[in-house]
């Protein structure tokens, strides 16, 4: 009788678990506008991120939203800049740091469709470039720690959002010891592909 009422208990316990537990699956898509202090660079440069997320849920207002994430930093050099990165001043370079990027976000919901999420990122540089083909190797670091921030608002298996990326270290490679520190704007639209 005892394991029988045990077991009713594990059952409901484990039902009320998974009631509350929410797990989704879904694709994003969106724009980076990059800067790095220290650096001359156009503020403005657009680039893009794309990517993999989830959402496990803890309560039906908070939950852990990891992601894998594509994401490119353009930056588009003056050429006073220039000397610190190659011998010649003739004219602007734009460099293209291609990231994969792994933040692991909490998840909170202030409203039915609003969310707000924050959390930490890291990003392991897979290819950086000059000018789209030539290899800049030696000027940025092969990863970086950022702290995340931002909001989603739900469109019923849609999603828009909006995050700040704040770099924690100095991507700078070079010799210099300047602090090269990236800031990231990121607007975006999501899909949820799965939802349990």
């Amino acid at each position: 009788m005892k394991k029988y009422i045990a077991s009713l208990a594990v059952l409901f316990i484990a039902t009320q678990v998974t009631a509350q537990d929410k797990f989704s699956l879904g694709i994003k898509v969106g724009q980076n506008f990059s800067s790095v202090n220290q650096v001359a660079v156009d503020h403005n440069t657009a680039s893009y991120h794309a990517g993999v997320n989830m959402h496990i849920g803890i309560t039906d207002k908070l939950g852990i939203a990891p992601e894998v994430i594509l994401s490119q930093t353009k930056l588009e050099t003056t050429p006073s800049v220039l000397n610190l990165l190659t011998s010649s001043l003739s004219q602007p370079e734009t460099y293209h740091l291609n990231y994969l990027s792994i933040p692991i976000l909490l998840d909170a919901k202030l409203f039915k469709k609003l969310s707000v999420q924050a959390g930490p990122q890291y990003s392991i540089l897979l290819d950086q470039k000059k000018d789209g083909i030539g290899n800049a190797s030696m000027a940025f670091k092969n990863g970086e720690f950022a702290f995340v921030g931002g909001g989603k608002f739900d469109l019923g298996g849609f999603y828009l959002y909006g995050r700040y990326v704040v770099g924690l270290n100095s991507i700078n490679e070079l010799q210099n010891q300047n602090q090269w520190k990236t800031t990231q704007w990121q607007l975006g639209i999501g899909m949820s592909l799965l939802n349990f």
